[in-house]
């Protein structure tokens, strides 16, 4: 029992140095995706969502993304953060990318960090800059939100056919990546909301209203409008200072696998 227990803490720290010890991926692809053609969109509700990603102990894949939607992920900041060429934007990737033992998401991003520079010759540096953002925060009567009961991964589930969203485990984090690329702003977070959550949100309703009262289809009082009415929260614009990911230098087509 005891040789055991020796034998699994053994095994336990050999994993966790050569997790600390990677400095890149093991294997790594990136293919251009079929989302390739459809460039950079207005406020639609694909547009929102940055394609896919999907993060697992010893790997990263991401479908659909763009090259800044891959620096945001790495350098864990908001795509509105992120400056650089507008061509980074354009073209999508699909991106498969497998250490060689279990890493925290920490250590993932910084070896997404080393894949996209050897790939995409990428570099960038951090600035901060003060700048229009938006707040989130609770409105008058608090959040509106549902503790989410389930076990597993975050999943956001958007609908264009029906216009509706549904979030299941979710933190408040990826609402507000969320809404800073519907919005095209950085969104700070100060809801203290700190669980996991599970939403569905019919935009549809929202749209029709506008529609029947003769209203003009502003995305921005949109969004404020099914924050307040479906989560309690509100938004408030506010220029404070952020930090931006300032890109130096990358290239439109990464080398080859």
């Amino acid at each position: 029992m005891i040789r055991s227990a020796i034998r699994s803490v053994g095994l336990l720290g050999l994993t966790v140095c050569a997790a600390l010890g990677q400095r890149a991926f093991d294997v790594a692809s990136i293919r251009p995706s079929e989302q390739a053609g459809r460039g950079r969109g207005g406020h639609g509700m694909g547009e929102a969502f940055g394609g896919n990603v999907r993060v697992t102990p010893d790997s990263v894949i991401l479908r659909g993304v763009s090259l800044r939607t891959c620096i945001a992920w790495a350098y864990h900041v908001q795509e509105s953060l992120v400056t650089g060429p507008d061509w980074m934007g354009d073209a999508r990737f699909d991106i498969v990318a497998k250490a060689a033992a279990p890493a925290d998401e920490d250590h993932l991003r910084a070896m997404m960090q080393a894949l996209l520079a050897d790939r995409f010759k990428v570099a960038a540096h951090r600035q901060t800059k003060e700048m229009q953002v938006y707040v989130l925060e609770p409105g008058k009567s608090g959040a509106k939100v549902h503790a989410s009961e389930s076990q597993g991964e975050a999943s956001i589930q958007p609908d264009p056919r029906t216009m509706t969203v549904t979030v299941q485990r979710a933190g408040v984090s990826q609402l507000t990546d969320l809404l800073s690329r519907a919005l095209r702003a950085p969104v700070l977070d100060q809801t203290g909301l700190a669980g996991k959550y599970d939403l569905t949100v019919n935009v549809a309703k929202y749209l029709a209203d506008r529609q029947t009262g003769g209203q003009p289809l502003d995305p921005i009082s949109l969004i404020e409008e099914v924050l307040r009415e479906e989560l309690g929260l509100k938004l408030d614009s506010r220029k404070l200072p952020v930090d931006l990911v300032v890109v130096d230098r990358a290239e439109k087509t990464p080398t080859e696998n």
